[in-house]
C-alpha cells in the first residue's frame, strides 16, 4: 500500500475528488488494484466505477468471470459496467489479431464510460512483469526508443497505472494477505498468443540461462530510455515550432534544417510533420521516415515520394514539403474576361479581381496585390487566366522579355503554386503576374494620362 501510494504521488496520478474508471478482469492484478484504490478512499475522496469486458472467447469461463466481478462490486458497493463483444468476429472484420482487437475493444469501452460518468482517470492494473514483457515484445518488433520505454505510468493525463513498479509475485502475495480470491484466465497459459510465449517461454529461458534478474534489467532500461525520450521529444517539438510552417494541407521545413541537424532529431521532425496531416500514424513505419529524410538530404527540386494514405512528400527548392494530395489538388486551366470597370470572382482560386480607372495616386506601390498600369497601353480586351506553355513577359525594370517559367524558377516559386497564380493579360501580353510583378511596358510614367488600378481580394478580405 505504501509503495503504491508513493508511486501515485510521484506521478500525480490521482487528485482529490477524481472519478476513476477501473478496468477489472477478475484476475489477481486488477482485483488488487481495485482493493488498493478502495482503501485509498479513506485518505482522500475518490469515486470508483468498475469496467469489465467480456471478450466472447472463453464461453462459460468468461461468464463466470463477469459474475464474479459483479459480485465483488456489489459487496464493495462500487458501480459495475460490462461490455460484451465478439472479439474474434471483430478481429476478422477489422483485419487485426485477436490480441489487438481485444485491446481496442477494452480501451474504447473505458473511454466511452469515462465520458458517460464525467470521470477524470482510467486505472489499469499493468505491473512490473507486464512492463518487462512489453519492452521485450517491442524490441522483437524492431521498435524505436518510444517502444523501448515501455508503458508510461501516466498516459495522456488520464490513463494511470498505479501498480507499474509492483511485481506479479508481490501482487499475488498481497491478495493472499488480504484474503482476496481471484479468477485465473486459462488462456494465459496458452502459447498461441505472442505475449504468452514471451511470458511463459522466452523470459523464463533467459532468466534461467543468462540473467536471473532479466525482467528488472528490462524495466530499468525502460525507465532510463523514458527520461531520454521525454527530453528528445520536448527538444524536437521546440525545433518543429521554430523551423516548420504548417498551413492547410501541408507542412514545409527548410532543407537547411536537415543538413545541419542530427538525424535523430530530423526523423522526429518528419514524424511530427506527418502527424499534423495523417489521420493515424499506424501505417507510418521507420522505412517511410528514412525515405523522406534521404530525399530531404540528397534529392533535388521536383522529387516526390508517396506516403501511406493520401500523403506525399516533395522537394520544392529550399524546402521539404509534406502534403495531403486530397487537399492540394491541381488548379485546372481557366480564363475569364475582365470589364473596365468591373469585378470578377475567380472560383478556382477563391479570389476576386477588381478593375477601375483612377486618378494618379500619391503612392504607386501598394504591394504585390494592388497595382497601377497605363490604361492606354492595353491592346484589346483584358482577361485573367493561369499560366500556359510558352508564356513570356517583360518584368519591371528589365530589358527584353523572359519566359514565365524561368521567372518562376529564378524567384523560387514552387511548381505546385504556379497554376494558382492569376495572370492579367490583354490581346498580346501578360500585364501582371499577380502577387509578383507587372510588365515593364505597362508601368505608369509621367506621361500617363489614364491610370487603371488592378486589385486582388481574397475571400472578401482586401489583401492590398
Amino acid at each position: 500500500m505504501d509503495r503504491v501510494l508513493e508511486y501515485i504521488k510521484k506521478f500525480n496520478m490521482i487528485e482529490s475528488g477524481d472519478k476513476i474508471v477501473v478496468g477489472v478482469s477478475g484476475g489477481a492484478d486488477s482485483l488488487a488494484l481495485l482493493h488498493i484504490l478502495n482503501e485509498i478512499k479513506n485518505l482522500f475522496p475518490l469515486e470508483l466505477v468498475v469496467a469489465h469486458v467480456h471478450h466472447g472467447l472463453r464461453g462459460k469461463e468468461a461468464d463466470s468471470d463477469a459474475e464474479f466481478v459483479e459480485g465483488i462490486c456489489r459487496d464493495w458497493q462500487i458501480p459495475f459496467y460490462i461490455k460484451k463483444a465478439d472479439v474474434r468476429k471483430l478481429a476478422s472484420s477489422w483485419g487485426l489479431s485477436e490480441e489487438e482487437a481485444g485491446r481496442k475493444v477494452r480501451y474504447d469501452f473505458f473511454e466511452d464510460l469515462l465520458k458517460e460518468i464525467g470521470g477524470q482517470k482510467i486505472a489499469l492494473a499493468h505491473h512490473r512483469d507486464d512492463q518487462a514483457e512489453t519492452i521485450l515484445y517491442n524490441l522483437i518488433r524492431g521498435t524505436g526508443l518510444k517502444g523501448l520505454q515501455g508503458m508510461k505510468p501516466v498516459r495522456e493525463g488520464k490513463i494511470i497505472r498505479p501498480l507499474l513498479q509492483i511485481s506479479r509475485r508481490q501482487i499475488e502475495a498481497y491478495c493472499r494477505e488480504k484474503n482476496l480470491k481471484y479468477r485465473v484466465d486459462s488462456t494465459n497459459e496458452e502459447i498461441v498468443y505472442t505475449r504468452n510465449r514471451i511470458r511463459n517461454v522466452l523470459i523464463p529461458y533467459i532468466q534461467k540461462n543468462f540473467n536471473p534478474n532479466f525482467s528488472d534489467s528490462l524495466v530499468r532500461m525502460g525507465d532510463i530510455i523514458r527520461e531520454e525520450e521525454e527530453f528528445l521529444s520536448q527538444y524536437s517539438n521546440q525545433q518543429f515550432d521554430k523551423w516548420a510552417v504548417a498551413s492547410d494541407g501541408e507542412v514545409k521545413i527548410p532543407i537547411d534544417f536537415f543538413s545541419s541537424s542530427p538525424k535523430a532529431v530530423s526523423r522526429r521532425i518528419i514524424r511530427l510533420a506527418i502527424g499534423k496531416l495523417a489521420k493515424s500514424m499506424a501505417d507510418i513505419s521507420f522505412a517511410h521516415i528514412e525515405e523522406v529524410l534521404n530525399m530531404a538530404l540528397y534529392s533535388s527540386t521536383g522529387s516526390t515520394l508517396d506516403l501511406p494514405g493520401t500523403l506525399k512528400a516533395k522537394i520544392d527548392y529550399e524546402a521539404l514539403v509534406i502534403f495531403d494530395a486530397k487537399e492540394n489538388f491541381d488548379i485546372p486551366p481557366f480564363q475569364y474576361p475582365i470589364s473596365i470597370p468591373g469585378k470578377l470572382y475567380i472560383k478556382e482560386l477563391e479570389l476576386e479581381i477588381v478593375c477601375q480607372q483612377v486618378e494618379k495616386p500619391d503612392v504607386l506601390n501598394k504591394g504585390n496585390w494592388c497595382i497601377y498600369v497605363d490604361k492606354d497601353k492595353i491592346q484589346g480586351s483584358l482577361a485573367v487566366r493561369n499560366r500556359r506553355d510558352g508564356d513570356r513577359f517583360q518584368p519591371l525594370g528589365m530589358n527584353g522579355s523572359k519566359k514565365l517559367k524561368d521567372y518562376f524558377i529564378d524567384r523560387k516559386v514552387p511548381r505546385s503554386e504556379r497554376d494558382a497564380i492569376p495572370l492579367v493579360v490583354d490581346g498580346n501580353n501578360i500585364i501582371w503576374v499577380a502577387g509578383h510583378q507587372i510588365n515593364e511596358n505597362y508601368k505608369v510614367t509621367r506621361n500617363t494620362k489614364n491610370i487603371l488600378q488592378l486589385k486582388i481580394i481574397k475571400k472578401c478580405n482586401n489583401i492590398c
